[in-house]
């Protein structure tokens, strides 16, 4: 990983799930975004018995072209996140929200699995566009990962342990897909919220290359609540092929893909009868012209 530089305030010193060395990934290559030239920061708070992140969710890697791939572009946001340095197992695990469910070590924010229309935003038909970094902006312009970002938040090397790559808005750090022990790891070896308890004795959870990649649910409690009217979703909630389904069986297969780019986009879809009625107007009314 590239050297970071962060800012901290530190107040009291405590066991943390996250160790001082874990602390001191927060911060940014100081590299400025190409679209928009700012430069992205993270600061981390020591309040004694938590931490307080806050970022301007910039990243200080290279950006595809926003706008362009998709209509959105990138805008400095105000991420301000305080979550336990103890978090416990909550009484049940609880659902993902939409946007933001965790924030990277570079001050980037993490998402569920699914686009705004909660289909599998990473694979299959319903496959959003990400740029050479794994990453891109939504509506709101906030610049942001669905997948394991392993192309240039984290060098990602078989056989040895992967690093921090961020920590969950319920106070648990995520990891690179290796274990502590260079394993490598999918969701088959790890539990519904996509983490596994380490051989120190530590939950912690795994980015991996399968759905839901980063997370399938929160394990503690989360301090970023669901928005009013907002979907929230557990990874089980979802078919065969990332997709949340309402009702219904399953279908075979998607005939009709969603956008592929983070806006909201809709697509229109007429009757074939419609198609067949209009067309037969159009043909009458070029024949007495």
């Amino acid at each position: 990983m590239d050297a970071r530089f962060a800012i901290f305030v530190i107040c009291f010193t405590l066991s943390s799930a996250l160790t001082d060395d874990e602390i001191a990934d927060f911060g940014t290559t100081g590299m400025p975004e190409s679209n928009t030239g700012i430069v992205g920061y993270v600061t981390v708070t020591d309040n004694g018995d938590s931490w307080t992140f806050e970022s301007n969710g910039v990243p200080d890697h290279d950006t595809g072209l926003w706008p362009g791939i998709n209509p959105n572009s990138i805008q400095a946001q105000n991420n301000v996140y305080t979550v336990p340095k103890n978090p416990v197992f909550a009484d049940s695990p609880s659902c993902l929200p939409g946007g933001p469910i965790a924030m990277a070590v570079n001050g980037v924010m993490l998402f569920n699995p699914w686009n705004a229309f909660d289909e599998n935003a990473v694979e299959g038909d319903t496959a959003e566009v990400f740029d050479e970094c794994d990453g891109h902006p939504d509506q709101r312009g906030t610049y942001h990962y669905h997948k394991m970002p392993a192309s240039c938040l984290f060098e990602d090397v078989g056989g040895e342990p992967s690093p921090l790559i961020g920590v969950a808005f319920d106070g648990f750090a995520i990891y690179g897909p290796n274990d502590e022990n260079g394993n490598r790891l999918t969701s088959a070896d790890l539990d519904e919220c996509h983490g596994r308890t380490n051989s120190d004795g530590v939950y912690q959870y795994h980015t991996t290359t399968d759905f839901p990649y980063i997370l399938g649910c929160y394990k503690g409690t989360s301090t970023r609540m669901t928005p009013p009217g907002g979907n929230c979703y557990f990874a089980s909630d979802a078919n065969s092929l990332g997709n949340i389904q309402t009702g219904g069986d399953e279908p075979e297969e998607n005939t009709v893909p969603a956008p592929t780019t983070a806006s909201n986009w809709a697509v229109l879809i007429l009757p074939s009868s419609l198609v067949i009625l209009v067309s037969s107007v159009l043909a009458i009314m070029i024949s007495r012209s």
